[in-house]
């Protein structure tokens, strides 16, 4: 009902656009209703297809005078998460979007490797449920393999960072290796490229280490200089910012609704129908898309105002 009455509310106000991020398994008729006087009133609606990586496009985002919106990352593939289908329109950016939080409350890491006397700042990101490090914390790496139980009764951690491979074993259970064991904190260097991140706890609990990741060829590089016997030392920071990156096809949908309300400025007198068209017509074509698991293509904001202009 809430949904309904957001969209009533819209129409009302006589908005051009009205983005939702949010999404079902069903619509209800109070909905469907809104969403088709919507229509009628020519407010366009741009809502998620969903983030449950399965091929069945939520609601309301599946009704057909919507336009559905699915995620991509900065490769310009599918979001693991990104629900599709056939009444998928478009993607748009939905991984690591660097998003407004409320002040102070956002969280940005901070890696500084330090080889003898060289040090430089690495790409990171930190998890969910470690604990935070406002204030920089500098300490010995020591290099643990994957971050088993039998890893660890190998080196000697206690007071100290351990250095671990992703990979075999869930992330939880290295860096709960790695506390019994006395570490302080926990770097893990990803085994494909790039940098991802998640929850060490289900519960919302946070744990009494450190925990960050690095990219896979930074951490091969440690590793091999540990082995050439020289002392790395890293620094960890979480610093407090007023922004966050987030996943989702909720980070997607506004930048279409971004690009309709600029093709709604470009020429008012653009039906719902026509802006769909438009959209998925100018829309950069990426697949493979056997499934329809990208609709038509990455939004092209440009393009898309170009044939609004032109659209009679």
């Amino acid at each position: 009902m809430a949904i309904a009455q957001g969209i009533n509310w819209g129409i009302a106000q006589k908005v051009d656009v009205i983005s939702m991020s949010l999404g079902g398994m069903w619509s209800t008729p109070a909905e469907r209703d809104a969403v088709n006087k919507a229509d009628k009133a020519g407010v366009t609606v741009v809502a998620a297809s969903g983030n449950s990586g399965t091929p069945k496009v939520s609601y309301p985002a599946a009704l057909p005078t919507v336009i559905a919106v699915g995620a991509i990352d900065i490769n310009l593939k599918k979001a693991d998460f990104s629900q599709w289908g056939p009444e998928l329109a478009v993607v748009a950016p939905g991984v690591a979007v660097v998003s407004s939080v409320p002040q102070g409350t956002g969280r940005e890491s901070s890696v500084e490797i330090t080889v003898g006397t060289k040090a430089g700042k690495v790409a990171s990101s930190t998890f969910q449920g470690a604990r935070e490090v406002l204030t920089p914390e500098t300490n010995e790496l020591v290099a643990v393999g994957l971050g088993k139980a039998e890893e660890f009764a190998k080196v000697n951690v206690k007071g100290k960072f351990a250095l671990i491979a992703r990979g075999e074993i869930k992330f939880s259970e290295k860096v709960d290796n790695a506390i019994k064991a006395g570490a302080t904190g926990v770097v893990i260097y990803n085994n494909a490229p790039g940098l991802i991140q998640g929850a060490l706890t289900e519960d919302g609990s946070v744990l009494p280490v450190a925990v960050f990741m690095i990219e896979q060829t930074v951490g091969q590089q440690i590793v091999s200089q540990m082995s050439a016997g020289q002392a790395v030392k890293a620094t960890l920071q979480t610093v407090a910012t007023n922004y966050s990156a987030f996943d989702g096809t909720s980070m997607a949908t506004p930048h279409v609704s971004g690009v309709v309300a600029l093709m709604k400025a470009a020429n008012k007198a653009l039906t719902g129908a026509q802006v769909k068209t438009i959209l998925k017509q100018t829309a950069l074509p990426l697949g493979p898309n056997t499934a329809n698991e990208y609709g038509s293509g990455l939004v092209n904001a440009e393009a898309a105002v170009n044939a609004a202009l032109q659209a009679k």
